[in-house]
């Protein structure tokens, strides 16, 4: 008997909090899960994919890559660097998988360093779903 594979979110779909638990269950993220349920950020979680980045490169998706790296950065809290830098890694080692190729995987990390930090108060930054 096959597993009926799991399905993430659309792209820009507002995902509620018992989603976003069995999401966290899924990916055995259950750090993530306490975070998030101890103290929901202020704003709906919707990922918009790979931010400035196509989700399909090369006929293989890396959405789901994405999608997490996205719900870690909606959660964050300022000051947290080295949670932000365990993000952007863990992004970088997803994508690489997900490809077979490190050389895309490394650039997206520069790119996340720079456009993720918090400071810069976009959309897409660190921290974004506690922003108001």
């Amino acid at each position: 008997m096959s597993e009926k594979p799991f399905k993430l979110p659309e792209i820009n779909e507002e995902v509620p909090l018992p989603r976003i638990k069995e999401i966290c269950e899924h990916f055995n993220l259950p750090d993530l899960w306490l975070k998030i349920k101890n103290d929901p950020p202020a704003l709906v979680f919707v990922s918009d994919g790979c931010t400035m980045w196509p989700n399909v490169t090369g006929g293989k998706s890396i959405y789901q890559a994405c999608f997490l790296h996205d719900l870690k950065y909606w959660a964050g809290y300022p000051g947290e660097d080295v949670e932000r830098l365990v993000a952007d890694a863990e992004l970088m080692i997803d994508v690489a998988r997900l490809r077979g190729s490190t050389k895309m995987a490394e650039t997206m990390f520069h790119g996340v360093r720079v456009g993720g930090m918090g400071q810069l108060n976009l959309a897409f930054s660190w921290g974004f779903g506690r922003v108001i």
